[in-house]
């Protein structure tokens, strides 16, 4: 447990001096202190018992695959603007059983633009979602295009 503590320290010392752009004693001491105070802060207010069954691994491109669905969808949406546009409320059921996936899973969808996630109750995910007035409202063609993706790429996590 130490030793993760001091790694997780160390990389984000690294990070600190990165960013600031400046290797002093000084800087190294303040970049000490607030990588000690957030593995501090880390260790008594996240659950990271929760996170220990997701398959961290399988997360690593994720961020970078969100970041492009959502330029993707940015697009999607300036194109609905100009030809028309409806607003629906739908109910879709997730198959991710992971509490914190789901959170994150619900996140990356609200974080696309287009969609806006209303209540999350067990698996049922409620959304408020911009369509074309042209396209189909049926629930399968709303999963497919707010949720099958991100949710593939999440259960891949799920242990």
């Amino acid at each position: 447990m130490i030793i993760r503590f001091m790694v997780a320290v160390v990389f984000l010392i690294a990070i600190w001096l990165l960013l600031t752009e400046e290797l002093t004693l000084l800087n190294l001491a303040i970049g000490t202190v607030f990588g000690c105070a957030t593995m501090f802060f880390v260790h008594k207010f996240l659950p990271l018992k929760t996170l220990s069954k997701i398959k961290m691994h399988k997360l690593i491109t994720f961020p970078f695959y969100l970041l492009a669905q959502i330029y993707i969808a940015g697009f999607h949406i300036i194109k609905i603007i100009f030809t028309g546009s409806k607003v629906s409320i739908i109910t879709l059921e997730t198959k991710i059983k992971d509490d914190s996936l789901k959170v994150m899973l619900v996140d990356a969808i609200t974080l696309t633009p287009g969609s806006v996630l209303l209540n999350l109750n067990g698996n049922k995910v409620t959304l408020l979602w911009i369509r074309g007035k042209n396209e189909p409202s049926d629930l399968e063609y709303a999963e497919k295009q707010l949720m099958s993706r991100l949710e593939q790429r999440l259960l891949k996590a799920q242990k």
